[in-house]
């Protein structure tokens, strides 16, 4: 039941990740790439060889820019691929500008690709359809919890008793995997653990309803979708110093990811589709219960766990709209929210057993059987250290 047909989209995972055709674990040959990026390096990768195989014209990516500790993201075409490694690592920030880029790509280049969370690739979807230019982007999904918002950043630079008004640049991830968030201020460097510096607050409270609300995780309408291999055992992907999960969704995006495989920018192996399923796609997928929240998207029931995370994010958002009440919120984070959801997480899995606990822990165990019984050798597990 859990083995996906192929491009069948009601296969047992697809009801978590969407439609799909096939699922990898892959990573950049070229290790500077790899070591670089928020995983493996394949989103940087594949724009590399769209651009260097003519395959696109040009490519759209995000730029990060840093004003005294406030963060957010341009859009910059690139066509040239010695500059694509510039762009990579993941922008946690808001990204302004999107449809007027995608418009102006579209009218001075025939083909172009992009990077883009799951809002952005519903808007770029649109904008394609309305100009008949369906065909004409190529589409790089990434797996998306949230966004934070601009002051995200001055708050874990507070955090971290780092002065914003120091900050010449941010890089939120890279350097191995799951990575290292450097700063640069006026007189030092500085490397912090990637999941000390989200798990600061910076990744749970500073971004929008909007973001909250939404369901749409795993990126579905992408022609390729990219996500952390969290689900995954992580030392063997430590030591290879990243990879990641392929989502393919388009006969299209199969294709491009065959043919970079084949020109020796990516390894790649199969693996079952169970390993895409995230526990932030069950807390997307779950019915809201103070919010009324009743999307068909939602295919899962509220539990202690989701009505818990529904109340600290509401309470977490509000204290994080004055800077008086960060250092409350600091509290609150450290101490307050992991005994509730302790608690929540102890009633559905254990004493009151409720479904989406039951549904919760049977996909954990099967993910915890580690890639042994359901990697497909292509071409070898060593190369994953597995």
């Amino acid at each position: 039941m859990l083995q996906s047909v192929k491009g069948e989209q009601k296969s047992f995972p697809s009801y978590f990740i969407g439609p799909f055709i096939e699922t990898f674990l892959a990573y950049a040959t070229d290790t500077r790439t790899r070591v670089n990026s928020a995983s493996g390096g394949v989103a940087t990768t594949l724009l590399r060889y769209l651009l260097e195989f003519n395959h696109v014209d040009a490519i759209l990516v995000p730029r990060l820019v840093v004003r005294k500790g406030v963060t957010y993201g341009v859009w910059t075409i690139v066509t040239d691929p010695s500059d694509v490694s510039k762009y990579a690592g993941s922008v946690y920030a808001p990204t302004f500008g999107l449809a007027k880029m995608i418009e102006y790509a579209l009218k001075k280049f025939r083909r172009i690709a992009v990077t883009a969370i799951p809002c952005h690739t519903k808007v770029i979807r649109r904008l394609l359809e309305l100009r008949n230019r369906g065909k004409d982007a190529f589409i790089i999904g990434l797996y998306c919890n949230n966004t934070p918002n601009m002051l995200a950043t001055r708050y874990a630079l507070n955090y971290l008793s780092i002065r914003a008004r120091d900050i010449e640049w941010i890089k939120f991830r890279g350097y191995g995997w799951p990575g290292y968030t450097v700063i640069k201020t006026k007189n030092k460097i500085v490397h912090i653990p990637f999941l000390v510096f989200w798990d600061s607050g910076f990744g749970h409270y500073f971004y929008s309803l909007g973001c909250y609300s939404c369901t749409e995780h795993t990126n579905i309408f992408a022609d390729i979708s990219l996500a952390d291999p969290w689900t995954l055992p992580r030392e063997p992907i430590k030591k290879l110093g990243g990879a990641t999960i392929v989502v393919v969704r388009s006969r299209r995006g199969l294709e491009v990811l065959e043919d970079a495989m084949r020109a020796g920018y990516i390894k790649a192996i199969k693996i079952d589709p169970i390993y895409a399923i995230q526990y932030a796609t069950f807390l997307k997928l779950s019915k809201r219960v103070f919010k009324r929240y009743r999307k068909s998207t939602c295919t899962l029931p509220p539990s202690f766990t989701t009505i818990a995370h529904e109340i600290l994010y509401g309470v977490g958002h509000f204290l994080t709209r004055r800077k008086s009440l960060w250092n409350f919120l600091k509290v609150y984070h450290k101490v307050i929210v992991p005994r509730i959801l302790a608690l929540s997480s102890l009633l559905d899995h254990r004493l009151v057993k409720t479904r989406w606990g039951k549904m919760h822990k049977n996909i954990a165990y099967i993910q915890r059987l580690k890639a042994l019984k359901y990697l497909t050798i292509t071409p070898s597990r060593e190369d994953f250290g597995l």
